[in-house]
């Protein structure tokens, strides 16, 4: 069930009705429908991973309970690596197993008939998201951050919450979970505040996300018959797609969760108008960020009250290399996430006399530089994230940096007006979590609804054909 379909909208209004008519009073009643009704738009995805779902939310509801009883080191450490080797195993062998025999294959010349390509086509939605969840709650409950819960029900809920599930953000235990033993009171203006958010998010997902991926799949599909102009034009396009794709997701979850009284975290600002590639993955997917700092980069860089530049270097190179492959099992994504590395210690080392960084220089310098500085890294991280193989990137660069000729496309026919009006948009209100979130306080009713009714029409006029969102396949 796509978020950007009609079958979710039904979904959605037939929840909520239900929700709130049970009461506030009602909370254990509301978390149950919160808890089927999750359960059901997952298993309307794939029922068979049900299973799954529940399994990896009772070996962490356990393994937290059981670290938080154990009165010595020893004994808590065991049942922390239970958790992490549970998720981490899970991982492996539904997304990374095939990968890793692939490349063995390849590397030793073998072949093993493909005994193993269920693991290559049934790959659980959301599965990286949900194991993330989990495992970062066990690990704070080690780390003395989090009180376990002994609430399964609300424990389940936060671990298969359908707004965020399949796709983020990805949510840490301590701000959402105690938000379903509260009391959630009924806001008319939370939930009209929700609608607008969606609202958006659908716009820049079906309007401007999906009318680029057109353009963009046609280049890549056939790149050599393109002009190196139109290559690049096309790789600039994918930027954009990618960011309305899931920042749009994101929006659609935010307004969703307000519906029914949740706050999730904020996952996007701007990330385009950083001003380096640090900046940048502060300001992209924020969660999964945070949730790498935290439990990667942090315990490799630590190293008593002072860390060497050695040691962080390679903290900040490793933990990109897994985030690059937490994105996905090939060569591409692994090369994506070294690429980003690299050039994040490339912005923290002393580069002149004064020992001054790069990222200080670029922050002070004038933004239009700055900002055209990020783009250009971001454009060449966008070429590996979109393409299949390595070979491709390859041949990608080649046609550019030679200025091969070929058909000069200028893709005009993309209706970039909405593009424009989505950048402008959300560039005018940066201030606010998303552009119609005030508007109210600032634009008069006539011309408010004028902007609502316009933005329906569009987005059901260009409802079909529905396409998945990108980070679906993360």
């Amino acid at each position: 069930m796509l978020f950007n379909s009609f079958d979710f909208g039904f979904f959605l209004v037939i929840v909520y009705v239900i929700y709130w008519a049970i009461g506030t009073k009602q909370r254990t009643w509301q978390n149950v429908l919160i808890l089927a009704a999750s359960y059901t738009f997952y298993g309307l995805w794939d029922w068979r991973f049900l299973g799954l779902l529940l399994a990896s939310s009772l070996v962490d509801f356990i393994a937290a309970k059981a670290i938080n009883r154990s009165t010595t080191i020893g004994k808590r450490r065991i049942y922390l690596w239970i958790s992490v080797c549970w998720n981490l195993g899970v991982l492996f062998l539904f997304k990374y197993f095939n990968f890793f025999i692939d490349s063995f294959e390849l590397l030793f010349n073998v072949n093993s008939s493909g005994s193993y390509n269920f693991f290559k086509i049934a790959i659980p939605l959301g599965l990286s998201f949900y194991t993330f969840q989990t495992m970062s709650y066990t690990i704070d409950v080690y780390r003395n951050k989090s009180k376990p819960t002994h609430n399964l029900l609300e424990f389940l809920c936060f671990v298969s919450f359908f707004p965020q599930l399949v796709a983020g953000p990805i949510e840490r235990a301590k701000h959402l979970l105690p938000q379903f033993s509260k009391e959630r009171t009924f806001d008319w203006q939370n939930s009209v505040v929700g609608l607008r958010q969606i609202l958006w998010g659908l716009f820049k997902k079906i309007i401007v996300a999906e009318k680029l991926g057109i353009a963009v799949t046609m280049v890549f599909n056939q790149p050599e018959q393109y002009h190196f102009i139109t290559l690049i034009f096309a790789l600039v396009l994918f930027c954009f797609q990618v960011y309305c794709d899931f920042s749009g997701y994101t929006d659609i979850a935010i307004g969703t969760a307000r519906l029914f009284g949740f706050k999730l975290s904020r996952n996007f600002h701007l990330p385009y108008l950083s001003k380096s590639i640090s900046e940048f993955w502060q300001r992209w997917h924020i969660t999964l960020t945070r949730w790498f700092t935290d439990y990667v980069f942090v315990p490799l860089a630590k190293s008593g009250k002072r860390i060497s530049v050695f040691r962080r270097s390679f903290a900040l190179l490793l933990t990109f290399t897994l985030v690059g492959l937490w994105h996905g099992a090939n060569w591409t994504f692994i090369v994506f996430g070294l690429f980003n590395g690299l050039v994040l210690i490339f912005e923290r080392l002393p580069i002149f006399r004064k020992r001054k960084t790069a990222r200080q220089i670029l922050q002070k310098a004038p933004w239009y530089l700055s900002v055209c500085y990020t783009f250009l890294f971001c454009s060449f991280s966008a070429l590996l994230f979109r393409a299949n193989t390595m070979q491709e990137v390859g041949f990608f660069l080649k046609k550019i940096f030679t200025a091969s000729g070929g058909v000069l496309n200028s893709l005009i026919g993309l209706k970039l007006g909405y593009l424009f009006f989505m950048i402008l948009a959300e560039v005018l209100t940066r201030r606010w979590d998303f552009p119609l979130e005030k508007i109210e306080k600032h634009i008069p009713k006539v011309v408010r609804w004028s902007i609502y009714y316009a933005l329906i029409i569009i987005i059901i006029r260009y409802a079909e054909p529905k396409e998945a969102f990108i980070y679906f396949q993360f």
